[in-house]
């Protein structure tokens, strides 16, 4: 992903799809964004302003508009996201087991439950030199 990117949070100070109000910041690398992901912003404000529903819609309205907004309830005609925002994994982290036992897999290498991580990686590291 290249950074700077935006992240987007409802209700806010801008009016977007049918009226909806969000707002939005930049972040500059991995670990701001998926920090900025956890603390309750979205990666796109389609996902921010399904998850504040009515309240996106009705934010900073007067009287006149916010009677119109409560007639038409334009949040009922929003879906919601089609799934959720997955965290991006982090390049140097350690291989999780699922990807360590993948691997094994492709290399052919024999392995059950028992083996720690530590041993399995020892296996592969193994067969990938060739012994």
């Amino acid at each position: 992903m290249i950074y700077p990117i935006f992240v987007y949070k409802s209700p806010g100070q801008y009016r977007g799809h049918m009226g909806a109000s969000f707002q939005c910041r930049s972040v500059a690398d991995s670990s701001e964004h998926q920090a900025a992901l956890q603390d309750g912003w979205y990666a796109t404000e389609d996902e921010a302003i399904a998850a504040a529903g009515e309240l996106a819609y009705t934010h900073g309205l007067n009287k006149r508009h916010l009677a119109k907004v409560l007639k038409d309830k334009p949040w009922e005609r929003v879906k919601p996201p089609a799934k959720p925002v997955e965290p991006i994994p982090d390049d140097d982290a350690p291989p999780t087991r699922q990807e360590i036992e993948e691997q094994a897999t492709l290399l052919g290498i024999k392995f059950d439950g028992r083996y720690s991580d530590k041993r399995l990686l020892e296996r592969i590291a193994e067969a990938m030199k060739g012994t």
